[in-house]
């Protein structure tokens, strides 16, 4: 029998290991910065919250205080962000806010690339995110544009694409579409066509923080070729997408110039008479200006107007993004997009008589103004089978034909003993359908979120429906119940799994 042999190769301390990632970026800033770094890296990163103003209310931020102990401090550039300093009571994971939707928890780097973006009162929107998954970005579009228009989510990998559907359930995001399509080939299919498209590139994730989604791992300089050229494809595809005049962000989480300025270099060689970087909306408090040469040789555009986050500057991940608009066309192939009906997939749109009357009939037992809320939003109710939606009137008019993985938000289905509001809608509008709010008291609030049923439960709401909006004392929203004779059973359970 072969004696098994230690092997050689030597454990390296994850300090040294940071500093070996280090050498690679030392020429790219002073020494007295490159001091700063190391020792920002060395720390463990914060984490940071992003508040989901769909489903809370001003005064929000206190109530997490309050609730939990905990210290927030705002991000500069984000006004919905916040580092989670200090926790002393619960993670912030396993709040009931975060499991209904309240709040989403994200890199303080990742808040930047949306608010780049010059967004103002347009109520018809096109937007596209072009490498959408897991969906942290695009619900801060969502945020951004007050859910109104009409923003696509395409992400190319099918194993991601589960969790984007998720995310943007979770958030009760109604005006947005998920597609599963080569990000390379929107541009061509519809040429001119966005207000403004995002493009947070794959990358090689040398950000110089290591954390569960961005593990550290060594690049080398063929990978890093490799992604470059597909990241220069994907930008292609976002400017060919944007109308003239519209606006396109890209961004990395690498630090690695191949494929931060040195795209963007490379990119506007390719088409600087039909785009321009734009500078930065004044949204950072310090500086944070990309590189202008690597290894002595010069970039051919200027990259002040790029932002690279040095993980010391802002106390975050390394991170990269600028913005560019769009100048002039361009002269690349248009291609004709796939196509499958809306009705060949099973859905059908309501008449204006028929969703008039579903309506009607939803607002006699809710209390919910539905018709209200499709005429001043812009939407329409479409029907799969038993279930119901509520489509963006958008996705309709301009893309109808568009193979999609989702759209809209549930709005619930027909059953046996009549028709049963979604998890998703409940939690963004449940306080809304006053016919059948109910407040649970301290014990029912610990069986709910068990995922229990309420037992010996019993109210006198004056409702045709067995259906009830579930709040705590505080107002959360927790989800949905079903009274029965001697139960409320929970319909939401799995949220508090």
């Amino acid at each position: 029998m072969k004696r098994k042999t230690k092997s050689l190769q030597t454990a390296i301390s994850p300090e040294s290991q940071i500093e070996q990632q280090l050498d690679r970026f030392k020429p790219m800033i002073s020494p007295k910065e490159f001091i700063k770094l190391l020792a920002e890296v060395k720390k463990t990163l914060i984490p940071a919250i992003r508040i989901n103003p769909l489903k809370t209310k001003p005064g929000f931020t206190k109530t997490l205080i309050d609730q939990y102990g905990w210290s927030l401090t705002t991000i500069p550039y984000c006004p919905t962000g916040y580092r989670v300093e200090t926790i002393h009571k619960l993670s912030i994971s396993s709040t009931v806010e975060h499991k209904t939707g309240m709040y989403y928890i994200q890199e303080a780097a990742s808040m930047l690339p949306v608010e780049l973006f010059n967004i103002g009162r347009e109520t018809d929107a096109l937007t596209l995110d072009l490498a959408a998954s897991p969906g942290g970005k695009t619900t801060h579009l969502i945020d951004r544009q007050k859910d109104s228009g009409l923003v696509i989510a395409n992400d190319s990998s099918q194993g991601r694409i589960q969790a984007l559907k998720i995310v943007l359930q979770h958030w009760g995001a109604c005006s947005a579409a998920v597609t599963r399509f080569p990000g390379e080939k929107f541009g061509g299919w519809y040429p001119n066509t966005f207000d403004r498209a995002l493009i947070d590139a794959p990358c090689s994730m040398q950000g110089l923080r290591t954390a569960e989604s961005h593990a550290s791992r060594p690049v080398t300089d063929k990978e890093s070729r490799t992604l470059s050229l597909r990241q220069i494809a994907l930008l292609t595809s976002s400017l060919q997408a944007v109308r003239v005049g519209g606006e396109v962000v890209y961004s990395t989480c690498t630090l690695l110039p191949e494929e931060d300025e040195g795209v963007v270099d490379a990119f506007l060689c390719r088409y600087n008479k039909s785009v321009k970087l734009l500078e930065q909306r004044k949204i950072l408090t310090s500086p944070a200006p990309g590189i202008q040469t690597v290894d002595g040789q010069g970039y051919k555009h200027s990259m002040k107007n790029t932002i690279r986050f040095w993980p010391h500057r802002y106390q975050t991940a390394g991170f990269f993004a600028c913005i560019f608009q769009k100048t002039g066309e361009i002269d690349l192939p248009v291609l004709r997009p796939p196509e499958h009906s809306m009705e060949n997939a099973g859905f059908y749109q309501f008449s204006s008589a028929q969703q008039k009357q579903f309506s009607i009939l939803f607002e006699s037992w809710s209390g919910y103004p539905l018709q209200h809320h499709l005429e001043i939003n812009n939407r329409v109710l479409v029907r799969r089978n038993e279930r119901v939606f509520v489509f963006p009137r958008l996705l309709l008019e301009r893309f109808r034909s568009l193979p999609v993985q989702s759209a809209g938000i549930l709005l619930g289905e027909d059953e046996p003993d009549g028709f049963v509001v979604s998890h998703e809608w409940v939690s963004r509008f449940g306080a809304e359908c006053q016919t059948i709010c109910i407040t649970l008291d301290d014990e029912q609030f610990q069986f709910y979120t068990q995922g229990e049923d309420i037992p010996g439960y019993s109210d006198c709401l004056k409702t045709n429906s067995n259906i009830r909006v579930v709040m705590d004392s505080n107002e959360r929203i927790l989800g949905r119940g079903k009274v029965f004779r001697d139960r409320l059973k929970n319909l939401s359970f799995r949220q508090f799994a």
